[in-house]
């Protein structure tokens, strides 16, 4: 398990239990299956999960 991976299960365990959950029954990976959960349930996170996803934050404009 990854640190990124730790921290989630610790800081939120309930959308990484769903997230989980999601991983095995669709075959996406978990971190895939956080994001999506979490941005479903925090629609305001979706700036931080586009950054995760490897978009760009800006910082090079």
């Amino acid at each position: 398990m990854n640190q990124l991976t730790r921290r989630r299960w610790i800081l939120s365990p309930v959308i990484s239990w769903q997230a989980w959950r999601l991983s095995r029954k669709t075959g996406i990976g978990f971190d895939a299956a956080w994001i999506k959960l979490r941005t479903a349930n925090y629609p305001e996170e979706l700036v931080y999960a586009h950054r995760l996803r490897g978009g760009q934050d800006g910082a090079g404009q």
